[in-house]
C-alpha cells in the first residue's frame, strides 16, 4: 500500500490537505482535508510503515485502545483509497 504520487500533502497553518496533481486533476477536483489521524496515516504510508507500525504510532500519540486505533487506520486508508489518493 502506498500514497498515489499524483497527490501531494501540503500544510496550511496547522491543517494538512492532500492536493491532486498530474493525472489526478482529471479525476478529482478540489483538495482533501486530512484530520490528525489521516495525516498520521498518510505520513506513515509515505515512510513505508506497515499497519502495525502505524497503529503503534497512533497508540503513542493518542489515548485510544488498539482496537480503536486499528479501526481508525483502516477507515482512513479505505477513504483515501476510494478517492484514489492511496493505492492498495
Amino acid at each position: 500500500m502506498k500514497v498515489n504520487h499524483n497527490f501531494v500533502l501540503r500544510k496550511v497553518g496547522d491543517r494538512a490537505v492532500a492536493v491532486p496533481v498530474g493525472s489526478a486533476c482529471k479525476t478529482f477536483r478540489g483538495v482533501i482535508k486530512l484530520n490528525a489521524t489521516a495525516w498520521l496515516v498518510w505520513e506513515s504510508l509515505l515512510a513505508g510503515d506497515t499497519e502495525d507500525q502505524t497503529v503503534a504510532k497512533m497508540l503513542e500519540r493518542y489515548e485510544v485502545s488498539e482496537e480503536q486505533a486499528r479501526s481508525s487506520y483502516r477507515a482512513a486508508v479505505e477513504r483515501l483509497s476510494e478517492i484514489g489518493a492511496v493505492e492498495i
